[in-house]
């Protein structure tokens, strides 16, 4: 019997056991919403000003990453999609890259290592936001994610450096996480499901009695699972544990730490032949079974303080201290040239080559707002004034074999490889490259939201000034030089270089309430991206920047559902290109322009008591209109890439969206729940050189569960499944960790899966 079978089989018998105990002679439990937690009153250590946990269920009407005040959805000028926490229970969510699927225009680049890869409205996005301060990823942070201690997720549409500083003019996506609760909860959740998958999570959360004001949570997860994919698979455990001190109304002092370590696979994907991927079981792998597993450790550890200054005044302090001791990565991998990976006389040979990947990072990011709530003439001011400072040091080192055996893609012989060639990866026999990375940003920052003409007009203005310097240093040998000084950060600090970025970075915007369930909106925001270097003359090229329009409507149409329509176009400039004015192969100039417009819809809340529903859609026309790289001795790409003057952007789909519905069958949070619903998309470019094609797709997921008491608690047992008519697409494309594959290999989503959990609430 498979995995799928056992999973469907445990969970049925679960949900028998469920119905024949009789409820009725059980105690009956406190009012408890959709998600299980108590709904009462908040204690009166609640602080004063503190921005309320909006949700209900699927209802959200706040989001503070988009503004970091407690303005409600309806009066903020931007497109702000909620992910509440009850969409990841009843979707069985445990990574954010499944569920950001439930966001319109946000697509997933990232594999089951690394999780933290995503396209926002056609641009990428490698950092992730934890309680509104950054967690880089890319270099100074790599790490996955796990939905465990995830009270919500929540995705600022367009440029965000008005608040946050260097950012690409997508999004910015910001994880908030669980805090204690004022009554004491513990729950177990156990699931088993396809694939080998186990998993165990725990949310323990209660105040302490003998100290009022303070209260812990501890949640967390062991994860430990196979994979549709050969020699995949692996094992996660994230502890997160936070202490909340409120002892009075006005002050509140929050310190949170989180470990999060994995072992899995990096995954290399399908190869391309010609314009699409190759024709192959899914399950096919061109790794090698004796492949190490590569592991990542990272922890953080932060702050929040607030306290009031007076009825209407006051101070909020953040700090957060990321850290990825260990990122390493020991495998064998495609290498590749142009224009096919696999080899051109027989198209069935796949070269490769033995890589080693490690990368240490650590991250200091610490901010202080005041915030003070006044009149003038009329019209209500909710003004911000804030200061912060990051800083990012990052060492890489990368290191390959030489190369290492070839594999048929049609007919694979593993076994090939012996466990010499993955020692000599690290030891760096073909080459080696170390690179250092000093990132350090300081800005202030200023914010006035203004509330007029009987609370109909809500004006947004804001600014902020940035000072980004970035220090970097490589080192290297090449062709067998194996020089000590390449194997030492020390070296590549001794040949950095420094650079210093400053900027403004504007946002205005106004929602207007043309009836009560009913406004408009329009939004100018600017951001402050990534430093392109310097050019071949050690000339500062300065950083990348986007700007942003943005008309639309929001809507309440009713009690509990909120909409949003989002029509927008984004530019983003400044992109190094050749400069084939020059003879020096490596002169670069400023001549790149991107351009993303579209529209989203995006509907989540109550329909009725009993309907809840997740809807959205995104069309979105994302290419270059405008490039300098264009090689005149090479104008039909006979020798590589030519211009991409015109092409579509990579992983951006013209039409994509989801719908999934929930009927709750039960009162009291007791009872029947079932849901399901489609995700689907329309075919993507699978790289900006538009060389090959992601197949479009459809997707089907459904869930039931069933919730009851047992001596008083609460106990759920549920089913989910996922892909149901096991539709063959691929989640993204591999453009980011795997830098020797171009084209690019495309990674391949999951068959039918089935998940069934069983759930402990007391």
């Amino acid at each position: 019997m498979n995995s799928s079978h056992l999973a469907r089989g445990a969970s049925a018998g679960v949900l028998a056991l469920l119905l024949s105990l009789d409820a009725s002679a059980q105690e009956a439990l406190p009012t408890i919403d959709v998600a299980g937690e108590s709904t009462s009153a908040p204690s009166a250590s609640r602080f004063r000003g503190e921005p309320k946990t909006a949700q209900d269920g699927y209802v959200a009407k706040e989001a503070g990453s988009a503004t970091k005040t407690d303005t409600p959805l309806r009066e903020i000028p931007a497109s702000v999609n909620v992910v509440p926490k009850q969409v990841i229970v009843d979707q069985a969510l445990t990574s954010l890259t499944d569920a950001l699927e439930n966001v319109p225009g946000v697509r997933s680049n990232s594999n089951e290592l690394e999780g933290y890869n995503f396209k926002i409205r056609g641009f990428d996005s490698l950092y992730i936001y934890r309680n509104n301060l950054p967690i880089p990823g890319g270099g100074a942070n790599p790490s996955g994610f796990d939905t465990a201690n995830i009270e919500r997720i929540e995705v600022l549409k367009g440029p965000a450096s008005v608040l946050y500083g260097r950012a690409e003019p997508g999004g910015l996506i910001g994880i908030i996480t669980k805090e204690p609760l004022d009554k004491p909860r513990y729950v177990v959740d156990q699931q088993i499901g396809s694939f080998d998958h186990y998993r165990t999570s725990w949310d323990f959360s209660t105040p302490l009695p003998e100290v009022p004001g303070l209260a812990y949570r501890v949640s967390g997860a062991y994860q430990n699972n196979g994979s549709f994919r050969k020699f995949q698979g692996g094992e996660r455990v994230l502890i997160a544990p936070v202490i909340s001190y409120r002892p009075t109304e006005w002050t509140d002092f929050t310190i949170d730490g989180q470990f999060l370590g994995q072992k899995a696979q990096s995954d290399i994907g399908v190869p391309t032949i010609g314009s699409a991927p190759a024709n192959l079981p899914f399950y096919r792998s061109f790794q090698e079974p004796n492949d190490p597993r590569d592991h990542i450790e990272s922890f953080n550890i932060g702050y929040r303080f607030r306290q009031n200054l007076d009825e209407n005044w006051k101070v909020t302090n953040r700090f957060l201290f990321a850290a990825t001791p260990t990122m390493e990565k020991n495998m064998v991998t495609m290498f590749c040239g142009y224009p096919f990976c696999v080899d051109s006389t027989n198209m069935r040979n796949l070269p490769r080559i033995g890589e080693y990947q490690w990368v240490s990072g650590r991250t200091f990011a610490t901010n202080i707002d005041v915030e003070g709530k006044f009149t003038t003439f009329g019209a209500k001011h909710d003004f911000l004034f804030g200061l912060d400072y990051v800083n990012s040091l990052t060492d890489y080192y990368s290191a390959n074999n030489g190369g290492a055996s070839s594999i048929d893609i049609y007919n694979p012989i593993y076994g090939t490889v012996s466990p010499y060639a993955y020692f000599a990866s690290v030891a760096g026999v073909g080459s080696k490259f170390h690179s250092s990375e000093l990132q350090r940003q300081k800005a202030f920052y200023v914010q006035d939201q203004i509330t007029a003409l009987d609370d109909k007009a809500h004006l947004l203005l804001g600014v902020r000034y940035d000072v980004a310097d970035i220090t970097r240093g490589t080192s290297s040998s090449f062709g067998g030089d194996l020089s000590a000084s390449a194997d030492t950060a020390s070296a590549a600090r001794d040949h950095a270089k420094s650079r210093n970025d400053k900027a403004w970075s504007p946002r205005f915007g106004l929602v207007y309430d043309v009836l009560p369930e009913l406004s408009v909106y329009g939004s100018y925001s600017r951001s402050f991206g990534v430093s392109n270097g310097f050019d071949s003359n050690g000339v500062n090229l300065g950083p990348r920047r986007g700007l942003q329009w943005e008309v639309g409507l929001k809507a309440e149409p009713l009690d509990g559902l909120t909409a949003t329509l989002a029509f927008f176009q984004i530019t983003k400039s400044g992109i190094a290109t050749r400069d084939y004015t020059s003879p020096d192969p490596f002169a670069m100039k400023l001549a790149g322009v991107q351009r993303s417009r579209g529209i989203e819809l995006d509907v989540v809340g109550r329909i009725t008591d009993r309907w809840t529903v997740v809807a959205n859609y995104a069309h979105i026309d994302a290419k270059v209109i405008s490039d300098n790289w264009h090689d005149p001795l090479n104008p039909f790409g006979w020798f590589g890439p030519s211009g991409v003057y015109q092409n579509h952007l990579d992983n951006a789909p013209r039409h994509s969206g989801k719908i999934f519905l929930t009927y709750d069958f039960g009162e009291h949070g007791l009872g029947w729940r079932v849901g399901g619903g489609v995700t689907a998309s329309t075919h993507a470019w699978g790289d900006i050189q538009n060389t090959f094609i992601i197949p479009g797709w459809a997707r089907l997921d459904g869930f039931a569960s069933y919730t009851t008491l047992y001596e008083g608690h609460k106990v759920t047992a549920q089913l989910n499944l996922r892909n149901i008519t096991n539709t063959r697409y691929y989640s993204g494309v591999d453009n980011f960790f795997n830098y020797y594959n171009p084209p690019l290999s495309a990674l391949p989503a999951p068959p039918f899966t089935a998940i069934g959990t069983l759930r402990f609430e007391w």
